[in-house]
């Protein structure tokens, strides 16, 4: 058995792919991924399409796409995969003819984020595809309400399950001092209207820190407002290996999730949040949004239509009781960790019987 794992873009955008490679090693299974190596800086890893999108991860266009598509097709045909599992709508949908015409019923979809499947044309295609899978995955039950309906669809989550299991049997990290109060937004730095909503909230407030780790299009332009506004209580961090993603995590008090309300950001679960339940750090999240939901109905964060007043609002969270919200954030993992395991069962069914 030899399967190849069809990403969209860099390995550093898509840690999701470690769900996959963890079930695969432990099965023994040969397998390969296939990346874009779009900004340069990924370690070499499986077979990369090294073209570079000058103006950062999210600015390749259709001509781009063409390039690597073709760059996939090739791989595949020269390495004779037995089975694939394609990553992301767009990828599902560029890849469409060759799916159905090469892999029928024998490809994986993995869907983490809305694409081009929302426009019309390539709803009808997608929901095509996902007739034509062996097997559809999403990583947030929230993407239900976006998808073609009749499809039957397994709950991936954004996180290593062995974390989750010592989070839950083994516990973590003391909670770090509230002195100053520290605001971590981490991996992505993307959208620029909500994070300077949360810079704007908290800049230059006493006993506070905002702390942005990570590399994205929005990055720039926060430091940029930060410098001619001159915020003394901000830092920023650019790329990071992901295997010290923890230490930031743990040295921070809260993690930022707050994000815009378009559909694409209401539905999902990002991996912030699952690091947040994870080591014990309460979340900032958008209210009445998948994530925002949750928070609310298990107490494990503040969620916020806007950031007016967020200070208080992170200060006030800090006054709950510790033991009760680590009970609190133990729950829901217990919960994501049952369906992480039906997705694993239905994992090794697909390579080895379906």
């Amino acid at each position: 058995m030899k399967i190849a794992l069809v990403l969209p873009g860099s390995i550093w955008y898509a840690p999701y792919v470690r769900i996959y490679t963890r079930i695969l090693d432990e099965q023994k299974v040969d397998y390969s991924i296939i990346s874009w190596n779009r900004e340069g800086d990924d370690k070499a890893e499986g077979f990369q399409y090294n073209v570079r999108c000058e103006n950062g991860h999210g600015s390749a266009g259709l001509n781009a796409y063409r390039g690597y598509i073709r760059f996939i097709k090739h791989t595949v045909r020269i390495q004779g995969y037995d089975k694939l599992i394609v990553f992301g709508p767009q990828m599902t949908c560029l890849l469409s003819q060759f799916l159905l015409l090469n892999y029928r019923h024998r490809f994986m979809i993995d869907y983490r984020d809305l694409s081009i499947e929302q426009k019309p044309g390539f709803k009808q295609l997608f929901s095509l595809m996902l007739r034509f899978s062996c097997v559809n995955v999403i990583s947030s039950p929230g993407f239900k309400r976006v998808l073609p309906k009749g499809h039957t669809y397994y709950l991936s989550h954004n996180f290593d399950v062995d974390a989750v299991r010592r989070a839950l049997y083994e516990g973590t990290a003391d909670k770090p001092g509230d002195n100053p109060i520290t605001v971590l937004t981490i991996g992505g730095i993307r959208d620029y209207s909500s994070n300077i909503e949360v810079v704007k909230a908290l800049a230059n407030k006493d006993g506070f820190r905002i702390q942005f780790v990570g590399k994205g299009g929005a990055a720039a332009q926060l430091k940029a407002y930060a410098d001619e506004h001159h915020i003394h209580n901000i830092e920023f961090e650019g790329y990071y290996p992901k295997e010290k993603e923890a230490e930031y995590v743990k040295a921070a008090t809260f993690l930022n999730i707050f994000y815009p309300r378009i559909i694409t950001h209401d539905t999902a679960l990002s991996n912030r949040f699952y690091n947040s339940l994870i080591f014990k750090r309460p979340m900032i999240v958008t209210k009445d949004t998948a994530q925002g939901d949750y928070v609310e109905k298990y107490g494990v964060g503040v969620a916020v239509k806007d950031c007016c007043q967020l200070n208080e609002k992170l200060a006030e969270f800090l006054l709950t009781d510790p033991e009760k919200y680590k009970q609190r954030c133990n729950e829901l993992l217990r919960i994501f960790l049952k369906d992480q395991e039906g997705f694993e069962r239905k994992m090794v069914d697909f390579i080895f019987n379906l």
